[in-house]
């Protein structure tokens, strides 16, 4: 869960395609649907405002551009246009088991939210006390703050993961990140994940409800 939960903060924080081999967690668990507080047809998205291949397409066109030096130093994403892109143009970068990966960015703060098969993390801690019966598939959301960690890395600071809309414990989040797939990493804290920041970015973060990337341009 963890490895998925990376490749999709990944993605949202560098939107490259060089990052199509990280994986994701936090939308990666269908049993957790509603663990999340998000319900299996996403109604937190309206009809026009769903992810769609075409506009996963256009905002791929846009970040390679930027990153190719057009178009000024500042690209600024919506969580639409995230989700567009994690859902149809990233081959690989959502697992077996996912799927309907969603990106908010809410208030400064990234929210992820996918259906995940629980069956397909058997390293999870067992939820059954906290959410109740689990079905098949749940709908997870994990929320967290996009810090700076060192000079090419940034940091997921989680802060809430829910499951089925229910709140996991604090003192448990560390135990779910590890049950995803979370691997150690110097200086970070068992409630946070490494997000690299690719070549030709120079920071990434979230204000109010949109990704900005600063490019890192020679003088």
């Amino acid at each position: 869960m963890v490895k998925l939960i990376r490749r999709l903060v990944l993605f949202v924080a560098l939107m490259g395609a060089a990052y199509a081999g990280f994986r994701w967690g936090p939308v990666v668990f269908p049993r957790l649907e509603q663990a999340l507080g998000i319900s299996g047809d996403d109604e937190s998205l309206a009809a026009d405002a769903q992810p769609t291949a075409e506009l996963a397409d256009s905002t791929l066109d846009r970040f390679e551009r930027f990153r190719a030096g057009e178009g000024g130093d500042r690209l600024v994403l919506g969580g639409r246009e995230l989700s567009s892109v994690v859902r149809f143009s990233l081959p690989g970068i959502i697992p077996p088991g996912v799927s309907d990966p969603v990106v908010r960015l809410e208030d400064g703060q990234v929210h992820l939210s996918a259906r995940v098969a629980v069956a397909a993390f058997p390293k999870l801690p067992r939820l059954d006390d906290i959410v109740g019966i689990l079905p098949d598939t749940v709908t997870v959301e994990i929320r967290g703050t996009l810090v700076p960690h060192d000079q090419r890395n940034l940091a997921l600071l989680v802060d809430r993961i829910s499951a089925a809309r229910v709140p996991i414990p604090a003192r448990m989040v560390a135990e779910v990140l590890e049950g995803f797939g979370r691997g150690g990493r110097a200086g970070l804290g068992p409630d946070a994940l490494p997000v690299p920041l690719p070549d030709g970015i120079r920071s990434v973060h979230v204000q109010r409800d949109s990704l900005v990337l600063i490019a890192e341009r020679e003088n």
